[in-house]
């Protein structure tokens, strides 16, 4: 029987954590194995970054920010989606399926997306590596 995948979760502080905390008061369930990172902003992160969370032994990376058009510094959204574009070519070129690495959006305080897209992303992941 194949161990459930070890998932790193890059959160921005505005959108998604908010939206972590909320499924958390509603009781929303999703994968042990996920270990959330808060972020000040999904911006700040450099390719790099997110490639060291699989060196450090992720079998996935999600990365969950704030809608476009709802950062809250103006930078935020368009680096976060630069950064992510970069380490998906990098994995690309190391081997990596491309389910190993997501980007994707939660509103602030929406718990129930932030669940469903954590869950959404963990059972595509052990589907990929055969569990």
């Amino acid at each position: 029987m194949m161990k459930p995948a070890k998932v790193l979760l890059f959160t921005c502080n505005w959108g998604a954590y908010s939206g972590l905390e909320t499924a958390g008061a509603q009781n929303k369930s999703y994968s042990p194995n996920v270990r959330p990172l808060k972020v000040m902003c999904l911006g700040r992160l450099s390719s790099g970054i997110i490639l060291k969370a699989f060196e450090c032994g992720a079998d996935g990376v999600l990365l969950l920010g704030c809608p476009p058009g709802e950062c809250q510094y103006e930078f935020g959204s368009r680096r976060a989606e630069e950064a992510f574009a970069t380490a998906k070519e990098l994995t690309r070129l190391l081997g990596y399926a491309d389910e190993r690495l997501q980007m994707d959006y939660v509103a602030a305080g929406d718990g129930e997306t932030f669940a469903l897209k954590v869950r959404h992303f963990v059972a595509e992941l052990n589907r990929a590596q055969g569990g």
